[in-house]
């Protein structure tokens, strides 16, 4: 796990060269960066509770790359950390279920408007458990941190960003795990097909962005 953090890391520093060195070979438009940070509201469905209250972090540093002649239509790569998980609260039990992930959106975006100042953007978000912390009426329950998988690999994420100026906007986008999260489950749902049973992750989240 170690070296797998390390090695995105690694890959992290070295994309802004990269792109600087590409756009130096092109034209100076070509690529757009943009740093975003705000808050998640997180559940986990198959958790036993449906409600998006559990209140995390996300923050990102990304690219795009026009892939039509207009340029309006772009490739986005990112790079971040996010808080996911769920708050489980009832008669039987208080759980509460943190995971950090790096994660990676790769997504087909489109600029509209004149100004170009609204995008929307879909694609899907393969993301590593940096960290799992679950707590079970107030205290850290080892069973439980354990069972969540390594990889999340295939959330599908549909995004949207609106500036207000060239380089200050807001954004909105949805998650939803379409790969079962867990190792083992007392109970689930399911995604796709019955098969792919478990507990899936599904966030709403906002905040700011800052482009350059």
């Amino acid at each position: 796990m170690k070296k797998t953090i390390a090695i995105i890391l690694l890959l992290a520093a070295t994309i802004p060269a990269t792109f600087a060195q590409s756009r130096r070979h092109s034209d100076s438009k070509a690529f757009d960066y943009e740093i975003r940070g705000g808050i998640n509201l997180c559940q986990i469905d198959g958790d036993a509770s449906g409600n998006y209250n559990k209140i995390g972090f996300h923050g990102s540093v990304g690219t795009s790359y026009p892939i039509s002649d207009d340029s309006r239509c772009r490739f986005v790569v990112e790079l971040g950390l996010s808080q996911k998980g769920s708050h489980i609260s009832n008669s039987s039990l208080e759980r509460n279920i943190s995971l950090l992930y790096v994660e990676v959106p790769l997504m087909i975006a489109y600029d509209f408007g004149e100004q170009r100042a609204l995008r929307f953007a879909a694609g899907i978000a393969p993301a590593i458990l940096a960290k799992a912390n679950v707590k079970t009426d107030g205290a850290y329950d080892a069973l439980q941190s354990d069972n969540y998988k390594r990889l999340d690999a295939l959330p599908i994420c549909v995004s949207l960003r609106y500036r207000f100026t060239d380089h200050i906007g807001v954004d909105v986008r949805w998650y939803n795990s379409m790969l079962n999260i867990a190792n083992e489950n007392g109970s689930g749902t399911y995604r796709i097909f019955r098969s792919n049973k478990g507990q899936f992750s599904r966030l709403i989240h906002a905040g700011l962005s800052i482009s350059f």
